[in-house]
Formats: C-alpha cells, structure tokens, sequence
C-alpha cells in the first residue's frame, strides 16, 4: 500500500506535467484523461527517479503500456523504494 507521501509527491509531480488541469488529480485517474503522451511521461519518470533517488528501467513504450492510471505509477515508486 503506498505511502500517503509517496502519493502526494508523485500527484504533485505528475501535476506540474499536466498544465492546465483545475481539476484535482487522483489516484484513480487515468493518464490519458490527463493527455499525458510519451514525452510528457518520460518527463515524469525522470522527475520521479530523480525525487524518489530510484531507476525506473522502462523505455518509453513500455512505461506507456503499463502505466494505465497515476495509481500504477504510485505503486511502481513504492515498490522501487522498498
């Protein structure tokens, strides 16, 4: 179960890539509502690996396949710091 800091800083990072957005993002949220394409989110895994001092050893594509909602991202930080 992730931590509610480790979800907090990986919404707020994953908010400064999705400019524009009023609406608040959660967990549940799927990426492509938030028009998160394959640039935006290797941004996003960049500024997580570099926050959480981790390596996400995806490339772009497969990170795009397996990152469906800002859940699973979550839940790959958490994992990666265990």
């Amino acid at each position: 179960m992730a931590t509610d800091c480790t979800t907090g800083k990986t919404i707020e990072i994953i908010a400064r890539h999705a400019k524009g957005r009023t609406d608040p993002i959660t967990p549940d949220l799927y990426l492509e509502d938030l028009r998160v394409d394959s640039l935006m989110l290797t941004e996003i895994i960049m500024d997580l690996e570099e926050e959480f001092d981790i390596d996400i050893e995806q490339n772009t594509a497969e990170a795009a396949a397996s990152f469906k909602t800002v859940a699973d991202i979550v839940t790959l930080v958490e994992r990666l710091r265990a």
